[in-house]
């Protein structure tokens, strides 16, 4: 009894329309553009400027033109939020990987979202270890970097 009363249901929300009425009200909000920001690929190679610096204080000066104050990274280590969590990640891989440095393909930009593959190792071998990082970006900034390893 209670599945054809359920059924019944739903059969009569179906012929009513009620899942049209739900589409034909239903607005999306898309609001970027496939079109890059002027400057993406300079913000990008000051991003990656900032990895490939092995002095902390230097790094934290350029923090405020290239990340916005909310920047996070997400890596598989966890999640770093603002530039002393960030730049105390930066020291980390750095540590952890002495003389390798980040070498970045071109940016791609695709409707609000920033890729960037890129190499990471010695200069003898640059491409090492590979990945890519997925941005956002919001008033001319960076205001995230979510990072995949490849290799």
């Amino acid at each position: 009894m209670k599945k054809v009363f359920t059924q019944s249901l739903l059969l009569a929300a179906l012929l009513a329309g009620s899942h049209n009425v739900l589409a034909e009200n239903t607005t999306m909000n898309i609001t970027t553009a496939q079109i890059a920001p002027a400057g993406l690929q300079q913000l990008i190679d000051r991003h990656f400027a900032i990895w490939n610096n092995t002095d902390a204080v230097e790094r934290e000066k350029a923090f405020a033109a290239v990340y916005s104050s909310d920047f996070f990274v997400a890596d598989y280590d966890g999640l770093n939020a603002g530039a002393d969590r960030v730049n105390a990640a930066i020291s980390r891989v750095q540590s952890q990987h002495p003389g390798f440095i980040f070498t970045p393909a071109a940016v791609e930009w695709n409707h609000g979202i920033a890729r960037v593959t890129w190499g990471y190792g010695p200069k003898d071998n640059p491409y090492l270890v590979r990945g890519e990082d997925v941005f956002t970006v919001s008033e001319g900034k960076l205001s995230s970097a979510r990072v995949f390893l490849n290799k």
